[in-house]
């Protein structure tokens, strides 16, 4: 049981850390920002630069920024989402997974409609050891599997929509990033299996002219943090290895509790983006050029989010104002967060009954096979509590 009253205490002790005063460092950063932004030679130095930070390059001017200046009445939207239900080692005999699928396609216009959808996976985790037995089964390959499926029902999805009806105006948000960095460190076998995967997919939508963006709220990305730290630095060309060698106080490291969003909120305004940055990630390497993951941050209203999208749509100024547009009045309706995402999550989520029924029937057909069962007194402990 939580004891509360140490706990206020420990928060109490804690409160200046926790709620640090940022107004010198923000300032600073603000400064610093104008600075690089107004140093016509500073994509150059970044280029050049032999830092350890992940820094992006960027279309145009540095600090451009855009309005957005009309809004659409008009459009199409859909979303998939998915969530999931590990194998439990706690109950013998139920050495299997859950992916449940969940979606939602809204129509705005002289005849708006809604659908929703929701599927259920079950699989077996034998099923990763028939695909190559380098491949150890763990609960991440459960996530990574996941992706993949709302990636191919999305596609999947709007591959239906499009051919049933005219397509114009519609976009595939997908909640989250299209930078599969989590997949960075792993070996070479999962890697290039569910890597391979995610990029089809992305791949059809861009012979299929599916316009795809990936929706971040709160973002804590910092790239544009660490264009200020390369713009803070003593070199005249940025070298972070012979800088902490030479100096004891690194001024890069005075904006190290930024994230983009701070800086963000001092020069973006309400319904503006930035300009496209291109991303520098190195999983980026294994996209194919067209498919490189671009971003921009956008001014929603009521907070600024993260928007990502590949490269063939970054190039096209129209797509990009309509995935703002849409994306803005999905926030308005959704009172600070897409509709389209919201709902495509409440498809997909697996709830406290729905894990208990999944559990109660792999039991009731079980037993209908003359199968045993056995329960951890672990597990039966949680269940069971007595006094």
């Amino acid at each position: 049981m939580l004891d509360r009253s140490k706990l206020a205490t420990q928060i109490i002790d804690l409160a200046e850390k926790l709620f640090p005063d940022l107004k010198n460092t923000s300032d600073l950063a603000q400064k610093a920002w104008i600075q690089i932004c107004n140093d016509k030679n500073f994509l150059q130095k970044i280029e050049q630069s032999k830092s350890i930070f992940l820094v992006p390059t960027w279309q145009g001017n540095l600090g451009d920024i855009f309005e957005i200046d009309s809004f659409i009445k008009e459009y199409s939207v859909l979303s998939v989402d998915g969530s999931q239900i590990y194998p439990d080692r706690n109950f013998s005999g139920a050495n299997c997974f859950l992916i449940n699928l969940g979606a939602c396609f809204l129509e705005y216009g002289d005849k708006s409609s809604v659908k929703f959808f929701s599927e259920p996976k079950l699989f077996l985790p034998q099923d990763f050891f028939n695909i190559n037995d380098k491949i150890q089964f763990s609960h991440e390959l459960v996530d990574f599997l996941r992706e993949g499926l709302e990636l191919k029902n999305m596609f999947d999805l709007a591959l239906n929509f499009k051919l049933k009806k005219d397509f114009k105006n519609t976009i595939c948000f997908i909640d989250g990033s299209l930078i599969f960095w989590f997949l960075e460190s792993k070996q070479k076998e999962v890697k290039d299996l569910f890597l391979n995967k995610y990029l089809y997919y992305l791949e059809q939508c861009y012979q299929n002219s599916i316009l795809v963006a990936g929706f971040i709220s709160f973002p804590k990305s910092r790239e544009l943090v660490n264009l200020i730290k390369l713009g803070l630095c003593h070199f005249e060309i940025p070298e972070c290895v012979s800088c902490k060698k030479k100096y004891d106080f690194l001024p890069c490291s005075q904006v190290d509790e930024l994230i983009d969003t701070s800086i963000l909120r001092i020069f973006l305004s309400k319904f503006c983006r930035t300009t496209i940055f291109y991303s520098k990630s190195k999983i980026i390497d294994d996209y194919p050029k067209y498919l490189k993951t671009c971003f921009f941050y956008l001014n929603i209203g009521k907070e600024i989010v993260r928007i990502e999208i590949p490269f063939w749509i970054a190039k096209d100024s129209d797509k990009i104002d309509l995935i703002c547009k849409i994306a803005i009045d999905q926030c308005s309706k959704g009172s600070g967060y897409p509709v389209v995402l919201a709902e495509a999550h409440e498809q997909a989520v697996v709830k406290g009954p729905d894990r208990d029924f999944f559990y109660h029937l792999i039991q009731k057909i079980g037993i209908e096979k003359h199968k045993k069962f056995y329960f951890s007194q672990k597990s039966l402990k949680k269940r069971y509590m007595g006094i």
